[in-house]
């Protein structure tokens, strides 16, 4: 496959091993942290609660991220990323031992690791097109997806058959070490990847021109308010699918892996997709990536009892979610100029992820009042009508007119 040959950049090997690595205990982390939240309050409120923490230092660190993305060594900041992050996870399994851990703490600790995130993710976005140029940034970006998505295909079953013999808590010394190893792999890329253009500007300026940028160049401040809107409904149903899981269907821990392991297939088929359909628009995509979404949502309501229905649901969700990101992602490194990149990331990312603890939010009020399928049901709507209106905007264009709005910067 064509796509290997990226690895041949060592910086970019270093890039992938790190990411797969984390990748490998994140997958761990986002099955253990709301059961053990579960398995402390038994309230699905709390698990939601849960999901808007993690969401919510997206938005208010984002843009301070995207300006050090742009002002200080790429590599630093992934670098001090890894080790804070490896110092913070095993907090948890050090209290539990100690007869300590309450909800808070978990509470804190995911604030805290999304906190790191908002700088983390900037920096390792934007280092990717700093690495890879032309036709091997889209291969690249699903290359790098085909690592999430493998480590999330494995990840969630084998945290599903360890939490049944060592516990929830004790998974977590597995996200120390993953942590601790993508450092190390930051360590030896050879590039400190650092902007060398004297900008001397103050945080609130550069973070300004990254804002300016956005809200003048159409077709990324069209795609930023579209993501948004599909956010919505996708934070409202995310936030109380584990809750679905384990309160709704009453799966046990291995079936719960099982389900998140088999979700990822969707994902390697969107990878494949991603390569197929590189000569679209990339707008185009994104939007038929937000129907699928909005379908798979709505579809979940006829999940409980059957599986079969409820595996092949995700598959759909989570096939679109990693399709829309592939082409999303490309589409801003394609556009955005090498030394506003981070700061535009962090802007679109911001006001993208605002929706998500929103919509948790809101899905952790009504779950109290209305059923879970109700709100499933609510989400897809949303999403599929988001999404059909999309054709009618900016991010609906040939690949001529992309070009055009993206050399002139008009809004």
């Amino acid at each position: 496959m064509k796509s290997y040959q990226v690895l041949k950049n060592k910086d970019f090997l270093f890039i992938f091993l790190s990411a797969t690595t984390s990748n490998f205990g994140t997958s761990f982390f986002q099955v253990a942290l709301p059961l053990l939240v579960y398995k402390l309050t038994k309230s699905p409120s709390l698990m939601a609660v849960t999901f808007v923490l993690e969401i919510t230092p997206q938005v208010l660190f984002s843009l301070l991220g995207g300006a050090f993305a742009d002002k200080i060594s790429k590599k630093i900041i992934l670098l001090a990323g890894d080790i804070i992050s490896a110092a913070l996870v095993i907090i948890i399994p050090i209290t539990g031992l100690t007869n300590h851990l309450d909800v808070w703490i978990v509470y804190v600790i995911g604030f805290l690791l999304s906190s790191i995130s908002a700088f983390y993710h900037p920096s390792f976005e934007s280092i990717v097109p700093e690495i890879l140029q032309g036709k091997n940034l889209i291969q690249g970006n699903s290359l790098l997806k085909l690592s999430e998505t493998i480590t999330t295909f494995i990840g969630p079953s084998i945290a599903g058959v360890l939490i049944s013999i060592i516990g929830t808590i004790n998974l977590l010394y597995f996200n120390f070490f993953t942590y601790f190893f993508s450092a190390v792999f930051i360590s030896f890329i050879a590039n400190k990847y650092k902007n060398n253009n004297n900008d001397n500007s103050s945080i609130l300026i550069s973070i300004r021109e990254g804002i300016d940028y956005v809200v003048k160049t159409k077709i990324i401040l069209t795609g930023t308010i579209f993501i948004f809107l599909i956010n919505l409904g996708y934070g409202a149903m995310e936030s109380l699918f584990m809750f679905y899981l384990k309160g709704t269907l009453n799966l046990s821990s291995q079936y719960i892996g099982l389900v998140f392991s088999l979700q990822t297939l969707g994902s390697f088929l969107a990878i494949y997709l991603a390569n197929k359909l590189n000569k679209l628009p990339r707008g185009n995509v994104i939007i038929l990536a937000g129907i699928l979404i909005g379908l798979g949502q709505t579809a979940l309501i006829f999940s409980q009892g059957l599986l079969i229905i409820l595996i092949t649901c995700r598959i759909i969700i989570i096939g679109s979610v990693t399709l829309l990101s592939i082409n999303w992602f490309t589409l801003r490194q394609e556009v955005v100029p090498s030394g506003l990149l981070g700061r535009v990331i962090s802007s679109t990312r911001m006001l993208a992820y605002l929706a998500l603890p929103f919509g948790g939010m809101l899905s952790g009020i009504f779950v109290q009042y209305i059923h879970v399928k109700v709100i499933f049901i609510l989400a897809g709507l949303i999403t599929v009508i988001v999404s059909v209106i999309g054709i009618k905007t900016a991010l609906f264009k040939k690949n001529q007119q992309v070009k055009n709005d993206i050399t002139s910067g008009t809004n």
